[in-house]
């Protein structure tokens, strides 16, 4: 097969990439333009060096946690960008899909998790097709997909968990795995319950070597304001239930959790910064039960709150 080098040790896919997309839970509409926007050395130079300094960037910290110090997302790309561009982040991660798996198979993992976990990419890219009307995936900061294909983020059933260390102080003191909530429908609580459990015994198999103290949730599906709007027996307020809620702490920016509730609670663009506008909330449907409490809790005053939670590792 035919791989491309791009100079800086890092392949791209070549006569496989149609595989590998495939594998990727790539649709058919997406996948083809994918591969009609595959980056070049000679045409997009720049594009080029975007697309292997991030897959270097996977390649270097493949297997490693999230360090206690945290990780950042890689920035969405110009507004005007081409549509290389636009998949330039989407072609670095699919060059380090053939690594991932190795990785999985050695530590374990099995293929049905590996193929949930890189199935990401497909999720991603109908995001921002649906939010901005495009393909790609650069619109969208992205953050779990990097670490999804070096080896740190799972999905597994219902959830997603990422390898974190858990720092204070002076150094590294355990490890916990933070836990997230893909947009991939309801919060139904059993099906919570039971990824939860499967996690706690994947990582027990294969991570012997970090011992998983406790789950930690950062989310605006843990404000405790849902509570006002979402009957008691909702999913959300039985999975908020589930966890002990660290102390709120003042935020920089008020209105970050209004953002992340529009944009990955409701899949709606929201400005860069800044407070959402009247014209803003217009665009919100009023269909269901959580957009209608997102609107009203907005028009009185009041933001919606990014909190974070424990749940601790049954013994």
């Amino acid at each position: 097969m035919a791989n491309a080098d791009t100079g800086a040790g890092v392949e791209l896919p070549g006569q496989e990439a149609l595989e590998l997309i495939e594998f990727c839970g790539v649709g058919a509409r997406d996948c083809e333009e994918m591969l009609a926007a595959r980056p070049d050395p000679e045409a997009d130079p720049e594009w080029w060096a975007v697309t292997t300094a991030l897959a270097g960037s996977v390649e270097r910290e493949m297997e490693k946690p999230v360090p206690s110090t945290g990780f950042e997302a890689w920035p969405a790309v110009p507004m005007e960008s081409s549509a290389v561009g636009l998949f330039a982040g989407a072609w670095a991660l699919l060059a380090c899909v053939p690594r991932l798996v190795e990785v999985h198979a050695r530590r374990g993992v099995p293929e049905a998790v590996t193929r949930a976990t890189v199935s990401a990419l497909g999720g991603v890219m109908s995001t921002h097709r649906q939010i901005f009307g495009r393909a790609g995936v650069g619109l969208i900061p992205l953050w779990s997909p990097p670490l999804r294909f070096r080896g740190t983020d799972f999905e597994i059933g219902r959830h997603a968990f990422t390898r974190a260390q858990l720092g204070i102080g002076d150094g590294v003191s355990g490890h916990v795995l933070m836990m997230h909530i893909p947009p991939t429908g309801r919060l139904d609580a059993q099906a919570s319950e039971e990824s939860v459990a499967e996690a706690t015994r994947l990582f027990e198999r294969c991570y012997p070597e970090e011992p998983v103290a406790a789950f930690v949730c950062h989310s605006w599906l843990l404000d405790p304001d849902l509570a006002k709007y979402l009957s008691a027996d909702s999913n959300i307020i039985r999975f908020q239930r589930r966890f002990d809620l660290l102390p709120l702490l003042p935020m920089k920016d008020p209105s970050e959790g209004d953002r992340e509730m529009m944009r990955l609670g409701l899949h709606l663009s929201v400005p860069d910064d800044g407070p959402l506008t009247d014209d803003d909330l217009a665009r919100v449907p009023q269909e269901t039960s959580l957009q209608r409490a997102f609107v009203a809790h907005l028009r009185s005053g009041e933001h919606w709150q990014l909190r974070t939670g424990i749940l601790r590792k049954a013994s």
